[in-house]
């Protein structure tokens, strides 16, 4: 199943590099065709083993909480509400694109994985794909290849990379979650190995640079010091210290090199974010106002939303540009604590099983907890579309990983739990045989929990 798997993601990788959208009917492309394929067959192997055993309840009743919230808006927007150029089927086909496919994503990843090995071979695959996709959008933008549909920017974007994963900012925000994933193989590795993890993570940070997503730059300043501050109690300091100096060195170098392309764009870019940060969100908040001015003015919708789809109908120039805000405006208080409680549980999760996990499983939960808080930060700038499927992808490999951390903790407990109550059961048996505690009649006995001498290390 895991070669299958790896399939999808290298097919769907390769449909976004030459931007292969063909449309095979309302709602189903080709993406969606094999999605499709690959989730019966693993409902078939389920079915053939006898059912499935959910894991991770807490993730699924969130994710399920924002589905149903959608859903129902959906729902009610079509029939009762009635928007003026509303479309219900079109609305309906972004609904299934936009999170449908995501949950099923996630869990065709979750479950279609059995152990570490399986996750760890499914993520390099990701980190393998998303970096050639990257190096090729390099090679177009620098005039060394013609592949794909990788283009720079015009007018108001000028100057600025478009990868393969959309919008420059699109692009940004997937690379910007996956660069830790990138320092975490690479530590992970050896000889050459991690040479060709380290030059994979440099070329997607220069592609992030070449987009000139300010955005992703504040969101990787944000998990730098979130992630360090969840993980200060599982993290090597004296490590990090020893990491920190090459990979320094490794970004001065992508900066230099990005700037024999980009320099015009990415100095005026990063200089006008930090030396004058109230101009350079000026125009963000100028898209904001007119949404939250849009809610105040019925302020009911400050709770239930407009509705699911109704952005697109209310007459905006401008998209949200802004992942928090567009789904409140939508799906009102419901859809946004939803989403927010969902990454949050994955982040709990991803923390208490790095905890126990094997100092290299630990390494990829620790760089999970910085992606996703980077790629937090990155959505107060950016909406995405397309980066979502390979991000699901990504949680849904990195918790399978997180489940084989617990799982031996969990069998250690349920063993240690046994024994003691081995112990008191003999123990009230020999009560009722009227042998009291420590008699001649009582045998001793061991406890057969963990450390226990009996048991081999």
């Amino acid at each position: 199943m895991r070669y299958l798997l790896a399939l999808l993601i290298f097919a769907l990788t390769i449909i976004d590099i030459f931007g292969w959208s063909a449309s095979l009917g309302p709602g189903l492309s080709v993406k969606n065709a094999i999605l499709y394929m690959i989730l019966l067959g693993l409902a078939a192997r389920f079915v053939q083993q006898g059912g499935i055993r959910l894991e991770l309840p807490q993730v699924h009743t969130w994710f399920g909480i924002l589905i149903a919230c959608a859903t129902l808006s959906w729902l009610f927007t079509a029939i009762i509400i009635r928007y003026r150029f509303y479309t219900v089927v079109g609305s309906g086909i972004e609904l299934k694109n936009f999170l449908l496919d995501n949950v099923l994503v996630f869990g065709v990843y979750l479950y279609g994985t059995r152990n570490y090995s399986d996750a760890k071979f499914l993520l390099k695959c990701l980190l393998l794909a998303i970096a050639v996709a990257n190096a090729v959008a390099i090679g177009n933008v620098a005039g060394l290849i013609d592949i794909g549909t990788t283009k720079v920017g015009e007018g108001t974007l000028v100057g600025r990379m478009f990868g393969a994963f959309g919008h420059a900012n699109e692009t940004a925000a997937l690379i910007v979650c996956l660069l830790p994933a990138y320092i975490a193989a690479t530590l992970s590795s050896k000889g050459v190995e991690r040479w060709m993890w380290g030059l994979a993570g440099a070329g997607s940070a220069a592609a992030m640079v070449m987009t000139g997503s300010r955005g992703a730059f504040v969101g990787f300043a944000l998990g730098l010091v979130f992630g360090l501050y969840i993980c200060r109690s599982i993290i090597s300091w004296r490590r990090v210290v020893t990491v920190a100096a090459p990979l320094a060195a490794v970004a001065v170098l992508v900066l230099v090199l990005a700037s024999v392309e980009f320099g015009d764009i990415l100095i005026s870019r990063v200089t006008e974010m930090l030396l004058n940060p109230a101009s350079s969100s000026g125009d963000r908040v100028a898209i904001w106002i007119p949404v939250v001015s849009k809610m105040l003015a019925t302020p009911i919708t400050l709770i239930t939303g407009f509705g699911w789809g109704a952005f697109e109908v209310m007459g905006f120039f401008y998209g949200t540009h802004n992942h928090y805000l567009w789904l409140w405006f939508e799906l009102g208080i419901v859809g946004l604590g939803s989403y927010l409680m969902l990454i949050g549980e994955l982040l709990v999760t991803a923390r208490r099983a790095a905890q126990t996990a094997s100092d290299e499983a630990a390494r990829y939960l620790i760089a999970f907890i910085f992606g996703m808080i980077a790629l937090s930060g990155a959505l107060i700038f950016a909406q995405i579309f397309k980066p979502w499927l390979y991000i699901w992808i990504y949680v849904g490999v990195t918790m399978r990983m997180a489940v084989s951390a617990t799982q031996p903790a969990r069998a250690d407990a349920l063993e240690e739990h046994r024994g003691a109550a081995g112990i008191g059961s003999a123990a009230a048996t020999v009560r009722r045989a009227g042998a009291a505690p420590g008699s001649s009649s009582a045998r001793p006995l061991k406890p057969a929990g963990r450390g226990s001498s009996s048991l081999p290390r």
